[in-house]
């Protein structure tokens, strides 16, 4: 029997490093309010890649690549036995492979949160408690009240409301339910905990009381803080979650938990009285029916934000606020002036109601903007390099075309327009094409006026119409600018540059950019709009927003519905 023998192995040493205890941890925990936007992503429900088409009767390649959205290079490249001899001659029922169309697209949602330190009754926010392994845990989390940091008080008065409408003393959610959402970001909160609520209540007497005592508290502040607890993870026999930042040791339902922010920055949350003339969703849908649903609640939650600071406080104020930007926006849709123009909306807006006095012909009158017509070519200068009176800021381009056409002029609605109505104009006269559907438009129309440089400089499509209250001209945008860095320095903006887009697009911040127009850079609206809601003070609000009446009718009966729904 042959002997078996082993080869030794040399002796090796292994460090074994000991595992590494790591407690479950709650690292974050903030009052937040949330911005909801619309993404674009590639669909799960795209075409699929290289989909097989069978030849029918009448087909030829060009009608295939027509008929599914591609060339005809394409589908060779993409079929082998196709080639560019044979291209020509397919028979019926031949399957051809098709290119990869590019995926379709959806939208979706991203959700993000920004902490924020103070809020008003009825307001909706969000509670964010970032964790560290408790994903699938459920957590408890109160909301606690107090007159100062360190003490705590009777949390029976802090009316939490949940998104369902339910009202709770302790709120429960799970780290990363966010998960099970639809938001396209979901996995980036799987080791969080969020919730929505409001601080609100049913019970009137109760609310009214609390706002009474809030707006009676001089020297102290109504604050809440956060506290948490979760349930024990299996096998352990005390909770062991540690915090952040100065804690203090508690006990609560026989389990021992570090469970309190205490002089925390950020975990105190300043709690305002709503504001002194709340508006809501259903209000704006009686003014302006024709908005929509998201919108109406962005907007009701802005105004409400925003109002008492600027002093839109009233029924006058906000009843004209309202009916103007609800004029300029078309019901609270549109953050952006169109520039689409007709001819016959060019003739009206800026020709038959723009007329200046013919230098020499008593009694008639000329177009201001000439240019806009066929045949009547002007410089495209600045009559003035450097305006220093209101009448010169506001003349515009030279008026330096040959032959200006004479018209009379006649009273319509309360002002003297032209007495040719359009079909009048264009028997004998055409607007050039180049200023139709054309931003170059607005370079011409308001260059040379409003800081804004003449035609070339494209002045005038760059600074024009957005926001609320459309905001128009280059001095309007550098007086946004100027104040809003003078009020929020640690939140700077550059509405001269890339922020303009904000205007646009972010509903709070053009809701506060529209408010410091309104309250700081116009002549005094506010003091106007308390006049009342008379065609003289509305002509007078209408004027301070618009530099003109465009729209005045409708911004008449916007007000006027305001008043009725407000009051």
């Amino acid at each position: 029997m042959p002997t078996l023998k082993f080869k030794k192995f040399p002796n090796v040493t292994k460090t074994i490093t000991p595992l590494k205890i790591v407690r479950p941890k709650v690292t974050k925990a903030y009052f937040a309010e949330a911005t909801i936007e619309e993404v674009e992503v590639d669909s799960d429900s795209g075409a699929e890649e290289n989909e097989i088409y069978t030849v029918v009767s009448g087909d030829t390649l060009s009608k295939i690549a027509n008929k599914k959205g591609t060339t005809v290079a394409a589908i060779i490249e993409s079929d082998e036995s196709i080639t560019t001899t044979n291209q020509h001659s397919l028979n019926i029922g031949q399957q051809i492979t098709l290119p990869s169309t590019v995926a379709a697209k959806e939208k979706k949602k991203k959700i993000t949160f920004k902490k924020t330190s103070t809020g008003s009754i009825g307001n909706e926010m969000y509670v964010v408690v970032e964790t560290e392994l408790l994903q699938g845990k459920t957590m408890a989390i109160n909301i606690r009240q107090g007159k100062e940091k360190g003490i705590e008080e009777e949390h029976t008065n802090v009316m939490l409301k949940d998104d369902q409408d339910n009202y709770h003393e302790m709120i429960k959610t799970t780290v990363g339910g966010m998960c099970e959402t639809d938001y396209l970001n979901k996995d980036d909160f799987a080791d969080q905990a969020i919730f929505k609520l409001s601080i609100d209540t049913n019970d009137k007497e109760k609310k009214k009381a609390w706002t009474k005592a809030l707006e009676e508290a001089t020297d102290k502040k109504t604050l809440l803080y956060i506290i948490t607890d979760a349930h024990t993870l299996e096998g352990q026999t005390e909770l062991n979650i540690t915090y952040l930042g100065d804690t203090e040791e508690g006990e609560m339902r026989g389990e021992k938990v570090t469970n309190r922010w205490l002089d925390v920055e950020g975990q105190w949350f300043e709690l305002k009285h709503g504001p002194k003339f709340p508006i809501t969703p259903e209000q704006l849908l009686e003014i302006f029916p024709k908005s929509k649903k998201t919108r109406r609640e962005e907007v009701a939650k802005a105004i409400n934000k925003y109002s008492d600071e600027f002093e839109i406080h009233n029924l006058d104020r906000m009843s004209h606020f309202l009916g103007q930007i609800g004029t300029e926006t078309g019901q609270l849709k549109a953050l952006q002036e169109n520039y689409n123009y007709s001819a016959k909306n060019i003739y009206d807006t800026f020709l038959r109601k723009v007329l200046v006095s013919h230098p020499t012909a008593s009694g008639k009158y000329t177009f201001k903007y000439h240019d806009l017509i066929e045949g009547y070519d002007a410089t495209l200068e600045c009559e003035y390099t450097n305006p220093s009176t209101s009448s010169q800021k506001k003349y515009g381009h030279k008026r330096d075309v040959d032959n200006p056409i004479e018209v009379t002029r006649i009273l319509l609605n309360g002002k003297y327009v032209a007495s040719w109505d359009y079909n009048a104009f264009k028997e004998e006269y055409s607007i050039k094409t180049s200023y139709t559907q054309s931003k170059t438009l607005f370079d011409y129309v308001y260059g040379c006026r409003m800081d804004n440089g003449k035609k070339s400089t494209e002045d005038g499509s760059d600074y024009f119409g957005v926001g609320f209250i459309h905001l128009t001209g280059k001095n309007k945008y550098k007086a946004l600018d100027d104040k809003w860095k003078e009020l929020y320095p640690n939140d700077s903006k550059d509405f001269m540059g890339d922020d303009i887009s904000l205007l646009k697009t972010d509903v709070d911040v053009a809701i506060k950019a529209s408010m410091i127009i309104w309250t700081h850079v116009q002549n005094g609206t506010n003091s106007k709009a308390d006049e009342g809601n008379s065609f003289s003070t509305i002509k007078k609000v209408t004027k301070d927003v618009n530099g003109g009446d465009n729209g005045l009718t409708m911004r008449k009966q916007f007000t006027e519905k305001a008043y009725e729904v407000l009051d």
